[in-house]
Order: structure tokens, then C-alpha cells, then sequence
């Protein structure tokens, strides 16, 4: 008995593991953001009465950095806890994150930067997200799909604990918020990264897996 329960948690992890391997498409997708991420000639510019009430605020490029281990924290939790929530998010987030580069392709934008003149930590880190990521193509925020994305997937399983849904929650608001304070992106972008989220996550809310059945895949209207 004792020799059998072994292999079945043995098999799971390796499940687990194999389910994990799929993760490999976000950082895949990601390599092209760079050839993007240029100035390609006239760029749109998005700003509006309400990104004027922004003010800006170093202390919020924390929880804007944070986004990539909130990314890989909560997936590892689906991926071990929920596997159909799990391939769910990584479907949206794929579908997601080409539609943004298709549209930074034809609609590049740009978001102008404030000029940062203090030489502490806040500062130093602001200066080199600034120094490594350009300018361009911000409509819509990445950072904001693919928090909402994680948000709504985590919020909406049985499996995850009502204390990880928060701390999620309340990560994926601060991220949001980080995207406008440290003057990365604009409300336009903010506000579309949200409604494409939703539009993503309840056009694949009634995709079933089939996970007994090597994996196959239905669509239940």
C-alpha cells in the first residue's frame, strides 16, 4: 500500500511537471517584444484629462517588477492545484499577449517619460526599467492583461484558498496601478489591457478539458 501511494504521488508530480513544460510559450511569445520595441516612425499618443491627475510616484516601480514573479508564483499555483483553470490561463495568455503584439505592430504608441533626478534606490530603479524597456508600444498594457488574466483564473477556483486569492487580488490591483504611477503606460492602455482581459477570459469560460482522456479538449457551448 504504502509502496503504491509513492508511485501515485510520484506519477502526479511528474504530471505536474509535464503541465508545467506548456509555461514555456509565455516566455517563447515574449522574445519578440524586443523587435518591437522600437521607434518605427509616427506613433499615437493616447493621453488624456485623467492620466494629468497621475502624479508620479517612484515607490510603485516595486510591485511593477514584481509582475514577473506574481506571473510565475500563481501560474505554479493553478498549474499544481487547478489544471484546467490552469491551461485555461495560459490559453488566454498566449491568445492575449499576440493580439497585443499584432496591434503594437500597426498601432505603435508612445508614452513620454518624467524627467528623474534622484539618485536613490526608487529612483535607480525606475532610471533602469527606463534604460531597458523603450517608450513604445503600451495599447494595451501587457502588464495589466495578464495580471487581470491571473486574477480572475485564481478568484474563480475552487481549489486556491481564500487567503492566496487575496494576497492575488490585492498584487494584481498594485501592478495596475504601478503601470500609471511610474508613468509606463497611460489610462487608455490601463483600460483596454481590463476589457481585453474580460473579453479573453469569458470567450474560454466554457472550455472543458477532458484531462482523463490524454488531455482532449472540448468546447461546451
Amino acid at each position: 500500500m504504502e509502496q503504491l501511494q509513492k508511485k501515485i504521488v510520484t506519477y502526479q508530480w511528474k504530471d505536474v511537471i509535464k503541465r508545467g513544460l506548456f509555461a514555456l510559450s509565455i516566455p517563447l511569445i515574449s522574445l519578440t517584444y524586443p523587435m518591437l520595441n522600437q521607434y518605427r516612425g509616427n506613433t499615437n499618443d493616447l493621453f488624456t484629462f485623467v492620466d494629468k491627475l497621475i502624479p508620479f510616484n517612484k515607490f510603485f516601480i516595486l510591485p511593477y517588477v514584481s509582475w514577473y514573479i506574481f506571473i510565475a508564483v500563481f501560474s505554479v499555483i493553478l498549474c499544481i492545484a487547478d489544471k484546467e483553470k490552469y491551461f485555461k490561463l495560459l490559453i488566454t495568455l498566449n491568445i492575449g499577449m499576440i493580439t497585443c503584439y499584432i496591434i503594437y505592430y500597426f498601432y505603435p504608441t508612445y508614452v513620454p517619460r518624467p524627467l528623474i533626478l534622484g539618485t536613490d534606490f526608487f529612483s535607480n530603479l525606475v532610471l533602469n526599467l527606463y534604460a531597458a524597456d523603450n517608450p513604445y508600444n503600451c495599447f494595451p498594457s501587457i502588464h495589466v492583461l495578464n495580471s487581470v488574466l491571473i486574477a480572475l483564473y485564481i478568484y474563480e477556483s475552487e481549489k486556491v484558498s481564500k487567503c492566496t486569492k487575496v494576497i492575488c487580488i490585492i498584487m494584481s490591483v498594485s501592478i495596475i496601478l504601478s503601470t500609471m504611477f511610474i508613468k509606463q503606460h497611460y489610462f487608455a492602455d490601463v483600460i483596454a489591457g481590463v476589457i481585453f482581459a474580460f473579453i479573453l477570459y469569458f470567450s474560454f469560460r466554457n472550455l472543458k478539458f477532458n484531462l482523463h482522456k490524454r488531455g482532449t479538449i472540448t468546447y461546451i457551448e
